[in-house]
């Protein structure tokens, strides 16, 4: 487990915040960038805007190609990547310990050099639109989008990362130098790095290479999302399984009751021993997949349950959950299981910091909205203080059938989807 006084966040002359972490005994390094901008962010004629701007910022800068990028990093031995949220766009790099600078260059070039070629524009259009052609065919993945649709309605949050094929259709060149130019900006970015990388190299690489624009953030819509739920969003197709998603409104990541919330969401539906998969799975046999999952924004969460099924075993199974819901509301969790779902979210939190790259990931985020260093220890006194008796008067508050959000994917079913929030 790293020393979590190590970890903190400093603001650089050059106005960009520094999450820096120092992982000693590793030979490697993690370095994120991360942009306040994300899906939400976004208006309805813009959807997708985000996501588009990620992929074309690797299609060439002043003095690389696309293919000089990806080239470069793979002789340094890099692996590098990027990714869009609904509330923040990332690039990043893991690389060689002594190779950072190299690496360093290369991620700042495309962030701040990139010139957007036309031809490669067009090129990664069809990529785009390739994904979200992908996403139709995943019936799971979109079970959960839908659900997000059907949960958040009309708010952003509801809306695809991706955006719609008619956005992606017509978004110009221009669109993304003046989104690039309006949103990539030092007051909108943390840079975290973390691994074998003293504080000071650390300051100087950011100091060095990420120099953003110190003009003003241009703000974007940010609208409190309201949970009103009782709305189904379906997708009838010609598959062998139903694909069921419902979401219930839950905690924002800032939320201190979100630790308790975790566990009871694992102990209910986060492992092969919990509730939903032993009642459901193993017992009755219904399902191949049964789990639930949390969704946390900066204001605002859903918890959410997928299943999926034989379309004609769709009432059994969703009938099997309510019922473990329903148990779960009335009688909790037992000392027993109220123990190992705290010891599932300990190692969950211990596990994933014993990666460079997993921990750069959560000490960047928390720089972003919180402004504040993860603190791991500080989580863990925390879990380990923990009720069984007050995290078990929580749980009926966040399993109200009447504010649910559906997402199915599958065959058409006799089955009425709206009994579900009923």
């Amino acid at each position: 487990m790293y020393n979590s006084c190590m970890n903190e966040i400093i603001t650089l002359p050059n106005g960009i915040r520094l999450a820096y972490q120092n992982i000693p005994y590793i030979h490697s390094v993690s370095l994120g960038v991360f942009v306040k901008i994300g899906s939400r962010n976004e208006l309805q004629t813009d959807s997708g805007i985000a996501h588009f701007t990620e992929h074309v910022l690797f299609k060439g800068t002043e003095k690389r190609s696309a293919f000089d990028i990806v080239k470069e990093m793979d002789s340094l031995g890099a692996n590098m990547n990027a990714f869009t949220s609904k509330e923040l766009t990332a690039f990043y790099f893991q690389c060689i310990d002594d190779t950072v600078d190299e690496c360093a260059e290369i991620l700042s070039d495309l962030l701040l050099h990139s010139v957007f070629p036309a031809e490669e524009v067009e090129k990664e259009r069809g990529v785009v639109l390739e994904e979200i052609d992908m996403v139709y065919d995943i019936p799971d993945d979109l079970s959960q989008e839908l659900c997000s649709a059907a949960f958040w309605k009309d708010h952003p949050l509801g809306r695809s990362i991706l955006g719609p094929r008619e956005n992606v259709e017509r978004f110009t060149r221009d669109d993304v130098i003046s989104f690039v130019s309006s949103h990539y900006v030092a007051e909108n970015v943390v840079v975290s790095v973390c691994g074998n990388i003293s504080r000071e190299k650390a300051i100087d690489v950011v100091l060095k290479y990420f120099n953003f624009p110190s003009r003003p953030v241009q703000k974007r819509a940010f609208d409190f999302p309201q949970q009103r739920g009782g709305k189904v969003e379906a997708v009838y197709k010609e598959i062998e399984q139903a694909n069921l998603t419902v979401a219930f409104p839950s905690l924002s990541y800032a939320d201190p009751r979100l630790l308790g919330v975790s566990v009871l969401s694992c102990a209910l539906g986060g492992g092969m021993s919990s509730i939903l998969f032993q009642e459901v799975r193993e017992k009755l046999g219904l399902v191949y997949s049964v789990f639930n999952y949390l969704s946390t924004y900066e204001d605002t969460g859903a918890q959410c349950i997928y299943l999926g099924t034989n379309p004609k075993n769709l009432k059994k199974a969703v009938d099997a959950v309510k019922k473990c819901i329903d148990g779960f509301c009335k009688d909790g969790m037992d000392e027993e299981s109220f123990h190992r779902a705290k010891q599932q979210v300990k190692g969950s939190l211990t596990l994933g910091e014993e990666s460079s790259l997993s921990l750069m990931r959560t000490i960047g985020k928390s720089a972003l909205f919180l402004n504040r260093p993860f603190d791991v220890e500080e989580r863990l006194a925390v879990l380990n203080g923990l009720n069984r008796e007050e995290v078990n008067a929580m749980i009926p508050l966040f399993f109200k059938t009447n504010e649910v959000g559906v997402g199915y994917v599958g065959k058409q079913t006799s089955f009425d989807l709206t009994e579900i929030y009923k």
